[in-house]
């Protein structure tokens, strides 16, 4: 974990409020990983990080990450080329994830997580997946991101595609992270991979399990056309029957569901994500973004955890597919990441504000226009990128310093995600 300080006074920068859209310039001091004030001279600190000249805004979050992903980019291609989603499936993101030991979860975490925060992106709601390693593995994920200094919101995908043993040790691998206290660095959901993967009887499990600890189901739903289709039945209507459509679930995707069911999942108090590359990647479909439900935020569904360039893909083919959303809902959609996820951590993402968690990022100012409380949501579309994001600071402490982590050694990461990828890629073959 990074080096940090009872009082850090982060001095003389802009802030970007996001929401709403504001902009001040002003100073930010944190005790004790929360904002206690922010003005002028708001008192003494023992640390100072001088962002004159810079820009301050507060930390993102990416509310639907497959952080097991990490090690993936440069892995060989199917021998052949994949016919259907289920197909991709079987034939790349399965052999994947069987493949994932111990050491290949924990190096994924630690590179993922450095990924994040230089993307600006300080908390990350992560749905796992290691059917070699099963139990265990959400300790093992939780302790590398805890070393780089990332709030997270953990689970582990439930299926039934690998038999009943490999089920019950999905539900069991829960278990005692849902037992320990909640964190405002760690919380706890359950997953399940999608409705087309468990039966009725697992789903209901994950649904009763969430429940009794008081928290959502974290699922894939409607993500392409093969997950109805294999169920037979509706999706949302089916969740409902078996008790996994609870408050604070987490519905990722959702590109093929009607209006009717989008409204369901709003009224139920669960939260739909949108994942525009991930939907490019895989050619499912356009997602009807403009019936999803005020509880909807952003995801990048395991490509990296840059949520502005996520942003830009939302809103670009948003427009070409016709959704009728305003750079202003865009944002919006990107900052109740951090009232999903500040909801479940139990403290006040996404503000830059008294009584807020210390989370924030300063960036390299990028040369145009004043930013005003009108242009920002623009702003963010055709001008901020994360390129710019120089220093990152968590719960009050510095773990990201020009561009390099504090509390990890880059290099050596590197070193060892180079001998580490390799090996998982020979196990996939």
């Amino acid at each position: 974990m990074s080096q940090g300080h009872d009082r850090l006074l982060v001095r003389g920068g802009l802030l970007l409020h996001l929401d709403p859209p504001r902009v001040e310039r002003a100073d930010i001091l944190i005790e004790n990983g929360r904002i206690v004030a922010v003005g002028t001279d708001p008192g003494d600190a023992d640390q100072v990080l001088d962002a004159t000249g810079h820009w301050v805004m507060p930390g993102l979050v990416c509310a639907h990450h497959h952080l097991y992903s990490a090690l993936s980019c440069g892995m060989p291609g199917p021998t052949e080329a994949p016919t259907s989603f289920a197909d991709m499936l079987a034939k790349v993101w399965w052999r994947l994830d069987e493949a994932l030991d111990e050491e290949s979860v924990r190096v994924s975490g630690l590179v993922g997580g450095i990924q994040a925060l230089r993307a600006g992106a300080t908390t990350v709601i992560d749905h796992h997946a290691s059917p070699s390693y099963i139990v265990g593995s959400l300790e093992c994920l939780d302790q590398s991101l805890d070393e780089v200094g990332v709030r997270r919101v953990l689970c582990y995908e439930v299926t039934d595609r690998g038999g009943p043993e490999r089920t019950a040790a999905g539900l069991r691998a829960h278990e005692a992270l849902l037992a320990a206290p909640t964190s405002g660095m760690r919380a706890v959901m359950v997953g399940a991979h999608a409705n087309f993967t468990v039966s009725d009887d697992t789903l209901a499990r994950c649904g009763a399990m969430a429940r009794e600890a008081g928290v959502g189901v974290h699922i894939h739903v409607a993500e392409a056309v093969d997950d109805r289709q294999a169920v037979g039945e509706p999706l949302i209507p089916r969740m409902d029957r078996l008790g996994a459509l609870l408050p604070g679930s987490i519905l990722a995707h959702c590109v093929h569901l009607g209006a009717d069911d989008l409204a369901r999942i709003g009224d139920a108090g669960a939260w739909v994500t949108h994942q525009a590359r991930s939907n490019m990647n895989n050619a499912v479909g356009h997602a009807p973004v403009g019936l999803f439900p005020e509880t909807s935020a952003l995801g990048t569904d395991g490509i990296g955890a840059d949520m502005f360039a996520e942003l830009q893909a939302g809103w670009f083919r948003g427009s070409e597919g016709g959704v009728p959303w305003s750079p202003a809902r865009w944002l919006r959609a990107l900052t109740d990441g951090a009232r999903l996820a500040g909801d479940k951590l139990g403290v006040t993402l996404g503000k830059l504000e008294a009584g807020a968690a210390g989370d924030l990022l300063v960036l390299d100012p990028i040369p145009g226009p004043p930013l005003t409380a009108d242009n920002l949501a623009g702003a963010f579309i055709y001008r901020l990128t994360s390129s710019a994001v120089r220093h990152v600071v968590v719960d009050g402490r510095l773990v990201l310093a020009d561009r390099q982590p504090l509390g990890v050694d880059a290099g050596a990461i590197d070193d060892l995600a180079r001998r580490v990828a390799p090996a998982l890629w020979a196990r996939m073959a």
